[in-house]
């Protein structure tokens, strides 16, 4: 049985991370991508944690690895990746930190050991990176704590993000499941972004479905809502023009706190899909048309077409009936430009 049959609709799929909702009809959840910005100094990624709450952001991400098991020593990264490795209980004390400061935090995890130091620390969500959705058995590991998982899915087929569904509902039938469209280019180009997928996946899997954000600038992730994400992850950093292969497609404070901004407001600007008034009748009225005299009509006078105008505000007959009162009686006197009603005719 694939991830696909057992969709659900759109408007029921949802998750959600330290108690709060995700999904169609919740405001995005913004997600600060801290990674190894924080060059494997506890203070600077606790630097970074206030800076990513006071910006706005939901919760703040980062990277639990062992990198021994991540890497081959002939990796050009080892050292750099190897220096962020965090320990258990500089995650405890990062955790302890945030929620002081209202925000989630949890980690992408890259190995089992890893994952299940998380799960020992009681992390509230899982992030999977994309180039671990084919890696079945991490899914399945992860799957098994039946916390919620946010699955990236940069450089996959739509054929091979079903197949990590599939691995993760056999270790977690009803573990929650978010995925993130994401495009695994460093930065994304605008031509490569595809933000148009959102809402195929969404269709397809019946998930909520986000955008993890590999682009320089807003744009991309504003218009990522416009487009139905449930979820925008920033990566994030105290400074731009620091050293480090995240560094610079990496929103600062200020960048992050515009965004946090723009993506309420954009969901804000959405609303439901339902075509209905949310003006007063009042201001209804002003801005439409009712059928008025043109001049004074004497009682008795038969109505013709040029004794009729349609003017503002609809006080009169509305204009769509102006065919049916052609040939009615004046049963009062009308004055020039007062609006017409039923009850002066017959």
């Amino acid at each position: 049985m694939t991830a696909t049959k057992d969709a659900k609709p759109m408007h029921e799929a949802k998750l959600k991370i330290d108690g709060r909702s995700i999904g169609p009809g919740h405001a995005p959840y913004l997600i600060a991508e801290i990674g190894i910005n924080h060059d494997g100094d506890p203070a600077k990624a606790k630097a970074l944690l206030a800076a990513a709450a006071e910006a706005g952001a939901h919760a703040a991400k980062f990277q639990a690895y062992g990198t021994a098991a991540l890497l081959t020593r002939h990796s050009a990264y080892y050292d750099i990746i190897d220096k962020c490795q965090l320990s258990a209980e500089t995650f405890r004390s990062l955790m302890q930190e945030a929620k002081s400061l209202g925000l989630t935090v949890f980690a992408s995890v890259f190995d089992e050991d890893s994952a299940s130091m998380m799960e020992a620390l009681d992390a509230p969500a899982y992030k999977i990176a994309s180039g671990d959705l084919t890696h079945h058995p991490l899914l399945r590991h992860v799957a098994a704590f039946g916390k919620p998982m946010i699955v990236s899915t940069g450089g996959a087929a739509i054929g091979e993000v079903d197949a990590a569904l599939a691995a993760i509902r056999e270790a977690g039938p009803s573990t929650p499941v978010g995925l993130m469209h994401c495009v695994s280019n460093y930065p994304t180009e605008a031509g490569d972004t595809n933000l148009a997928c959102l809402e195929t996946m969404a269709r397809q899997f019946g998930l909520p479905v986000g955008f993890s954000d590999h682009t320089i600038g807003s744009t991309a992730a504003i218009a990522s809502v416009a487009l139905g994400a449930t979820m925008v992850e920033k990566h994030f950093t105290l400074d731009s023009n620091a050293d480090g292969p995240d560094h610079k497609l990496s929103a600062e404070p200020d960048d992050l706190r515009t965004l946090a901004a723009a993506i309420e407001t954009t969901w804000r600007h959405i609303g439901t899909g339902s075509k209905r008034p949310v003006e007063s009748p009042e201001l209804i009225t002003q801005i439409r048309r009712g059928v008025t005299a043109n001049r004074s009509i004497a009682k008795g006078e038969r109505i013709v077409r040029d004794m009729l105008g349609v003017k503002r505000p609809a006080t009169g007959i509305a204009p769509e009936h102006l065919s049916d009162l052609i040939g009615q009686t004046a049963n009062r006197q009308i004055e020039a430009d007062s609006p017409i009603t039923w009850e002066m005719l017959g």
